[in-house]
């Protein structure tokens, strides 16, 4: 948690001020038994009610301007609370947009969602509770403990022992707990992977009607959740009845020993009172020491799991900006090695492409067509071996210029939420009407513009749209500025024949170097070269009528697809 201190910056004054009230109003606090001890012992003993009355209004006094300052504090804390949440919020947002894609990968989608809301809400009630209770609290149980010194030596060491005993009761029932809190807020991610899987799959699932199914897992994952919740709570339960035994008898202790004192005259019913007062201040305090450290235990949890987001490594980033537009050798890999986790998903691949050519890679499922593409793209590092862009190795480059050079169209069709312009316009916000209408024929999608216009609403995801209208709006939008190279992956899955021969035909027409991955033959029998892969390996690379006569695989394929 101290590590996310940082995030205070430019709120320290409220940050000082806000404890500092909490501060003033334990003063006023501690004050208070021993003008209530000075009215039982002087004004009520003596029946001076001019004494009662005077001191009375300077108690009621002390509570309106405590209650006044605390409610400062609280306005104090509240707002450096939620300043601190806001760019603890903001900085993890940035950092996810900056992690590599094996780091996204690993944590996890649902994951990362749960750590940008949950976790950092977490952090902030923990900075809230902290700036109004960690200053005031230690204050009050010592001020207590000294004003009971003052008062009588020798009874305030019973105050030192129901300290030290409440101290180790809560350490031990927190020590029980904070293994199952931890569990608890892990489950939470369970909860999220399970919810955005039953969302985003729920086609499929009514389509096979496993509705039963899948409520049987979520059940599964909430009672796991629930179960550790609750045996958290049930250790945590003992703390109260506990705290209150230890607090009980102590008063008793001071009742009993007190009234010894008051009956020979070292002590008097003023003070006794004072000093059971001063025990209960101090009782509360303990009491809510104990809830403070449980919800920090959760806090820190939470911090622990955004820090690993916050820490987590960058992308290798190059610092080359200047990517020339005219350079003859655009992509090269050089014995190219990659695996995800394990053994290589992709083994001393190499090729060279150049300026104004086209490069399609074929291959079965799984044969690393895709991991190619993604490496080309500098989402992934090699394991071993080295990518050239335009004549210099690409980890030179930085990551943003690559990709503006690159025009990258996905295997799986990704639109936001909005008009299909704004769509378009990811690629280039000052494309024109007039280009985007351009990039939508070559990509064999005028009738769109037909149908919604420019303005058309999109939905998330493009859940309006078809899947092959998807297809062409994701390749409509890579088309919309001038790139260096272009990478479709897999990009007419969803096209029908006849439009997928129209658009490697137009497409065919535009500058640039280009890569077509695809499964289909007809996708990539007319480029200048053919790459076959099996397994991550190359075993065949030529022209279409070379490949036929020379490569098993590609033959087998032309055959089955013919």
């Amino acid at each position: 948690m101290f590590k996310l201190l940082r995030f205070l910056k430019g709120m320290i004054p409220a940050t000082i001020a806000a404890p500092l009230c909490k501060l003033i109003e334990a003063i006023f606090e501690l004050a208070v038994p021993m003008i209530i001890a000075s009215v039982i012992d002087v004004g009520i003993a003596n029946g001076d009610k001019s004494y009662v009355i005077k001191y009375c209004l300077l108690i009621g006094g002390l509570a309106i301007a405590g209650f006044l300052i605390s409610v400062t504090g609280q306005i104090l804390a509240a707002k450096v609370a939620m300043g601190f949440g806001t760019k603890l919020r903001q900085a993890t947002f940035k950092r996810i947009n900056k992690l590599p894609i094996s780091t996204t990968d690993k944590i996890g989608n649902a994951s990362l969602v749960t750590r940008i809301t949950g976790d950092v809400t977490g952090c902030q009630n923990a900075v809230n509770l902290c700036l109004r209770l960690v200053l005031r609290m230690p204050f009050v149980v010592i001020g207590a403990f000294v004003m009971s010194m003052i008062i009588d030596p020798i009874l305030s060491l019973m105050f030192l022992a129901m300290t030290v005993v409440l101290s180790c009761t809560i350490w031990l029932v927190l020590r029980l707990t904070m293994p199952r809190v931890k569990r608890a807020q892990k489950n939470l991610d369970e909860i999220s992977r399970t919810t955005a899987q039953s969302i985003t799959g729920s086609r499929v699932i009514r389509a096979f009607s496993k509705q039963a199914d899948t409520k049987a897992d979520f059940d599964g994952v909430a009672d796991t959740t629930a179960k550790t919740n609750i045996g958290a709570a049930r250790i945590s339960t003992l703390l109260t009845p506990l705290t209150f035994a230890v607090v009980n008898l102590a008063i008793i202790a001071v009742l009993w020993f007190g009234s010894v004192k008051v009956n020979i005259g070292t002590l008097t019913q003023g003070e006794t009172f004072a000093l059971i007062n001063y025990l209960q201040q101090a009782f509360f305090v303990i009491v809510n020491i104990g809830n403070v450290f449980s919800t920090f235990t959760r806090s820190s949890a939470c911090a622990a799991r955004v820090n690993e987001v916050l820490d987590a490594p960058e992308q290798p980033n190059g610092t080359l900006t200047d990517i020339p537009s005219d350079c003859d050798e655009v992509l090269r890999f050089d014995g190219v090695y990659f695996a995800y986790d394990g053994d290589y998903d992709v083994r001393d691949v190499s090729f060279t492409l150049k300026r104004g050519q086209t490069l399609g890679i074929i291959g079965g499922t799984g044969s690393g067509k895709s991991t190619v593409i993604a490496l080309a793209e500098k989402f992934y590092i090699p394991a071993k071996g080295e990518i050239s862009f335009c004549g210099k190795p690409l980890n030179e480059y930085d990551i943003t210029a690559v990709r503006r050079a690159i025009g990258y169209v996905p295997q799986r069709a990704a639109l936001l939420r909005g008009s299909l312009s704004s769509n378009l316009r990811v690629a280039d916000e000052s494309a024109t009407d007039e280009r985007l209408i351009q990039a939508l024929n070559v990509a064999q999608a005028a009738e769109l513009v037909q149908s919604i216009g420019l303005d058309g609403v999109i939905e998330n995801d493009g859940k309006n749209l078809s899947g092959g209208q998807k297809q062409r709006v994701s390749i409509a939008r890579s088309l919309c500025r001038d790139n260096v190279l272009y990478l479709f992956d897999d990009v007419t899955s969803a096209l029908d024949y006849r439009t997928e021969r129209d658009f490697i035909n137009a497409v065919k027409q535009i500058d640039g170097a280009k890569v077509f991955v695809s499964q289909r033959i007809s996708a990539v029998s007319g480029c200048d070269n053919i790459i076959v892969l099996d397994g991550g390996k190359i075993v065949g690379v030529g022209t279409h009528e070379q490949l036929k006569s020379d490569c098993p695989l590609y033959a087998e394929f032309c055959s089955s697809q013919s």
